[in-house]
């Protein structure tokens, strides 16, 4: 009996250090990213120019687009194992142009967008799948020398919103990720100062400018 009870507590005492070794061995493998932790990301991208076409309702019709252009900016967030907040600044030097009925003209465009975003965080590790969503303060800025000084359309700004998703490699300290955004913004006739009349002509709608970026982070 003795010998019986010396074996079983030494069969004890082994399933208990293996059991140890494998929580230990869990705690080495995730990553710190599986723990509450702060994050700042340097962007960059492209920004894919959503159209703005039948702008003018009625008889005249003036298709327009945002150009393509790059996109730079900065992600700073608060991340825990399965979700996280997130604020980020975009900006991308873009471009508008239009087609008005009998010649085509281009303005310079600067696009910004300040959001907040919530992140939500499939399976936490050292490669991270993840969807996310938010809004924040779009504003457009245009160059309007090329139309002269018959239209107001210098600056718009107002709220929208977001929505997209990519992957996160977390390597030590470092986190690399990839992801695509749709930055939404409802653009309509009191975004413009055209005057009552010229007002009354514009449409509503919605324009999409998707976001296709890249970033380096760190952890701390």
């Amino acid at each position: 009996m003795p010998k019986s009870g010396h074996s079983r507590s030494h069969g004890n005492w082994r399933r208990r250090v293996s059991h140890a070794l494998v929580v230990c061995g869990l705690l080495v493998t995730l990553p710190s990213a599986a723990f509450a932790a702060g994050e700042v990301t340097g962007v960059i991208g492209g920004l894919i120019g959503g159209d703005l076409n039948n702008v003018i309702a009625g008889t005249i019709t003036v298709p327009g687009a945002f150009d393509n252009g790059p996109l730079y900016g900065v992600r700073l967030g608060w991340l825990a194992r399965f979700a996280g907040l997130e604020g980020s600044f975009v900006y991308s030097p873009s471009g508008l142009s239009l087609n008005v009925p009998g010649f085509s003209v281009g303005l310079n465009a600067k696009v910004y967008y300040a959001e907040g975003n919530v992140l939500f965080i499939f399976i936490p590790g050292p490669v991270s799948p993840f969807v996310t969503a938010g809004a924040g303060y779009h504003h457009y800025s245009f160059d309007i020398s090329a139309l002269g000084q018959s239209l107001d359309l210098g600056n718009i700004g107002k709220l929208g919103y977001n929505f997209g998703g990519g992957l996160k490699v977390n390597i030590k300290v470092l986190t690399i990720r990839g992801e695509v955004r749709d930055h939404l913004t409802r653009i309509g006739p009191t975004d413009f100062n055209l005057g009552s009349i010229a007002s009354g002509l514009l449409n509503t709608q919605t324009l999409h400018n998707i976001e296709i970026s890249g970033g380096v982070g760190v952890r701390f």
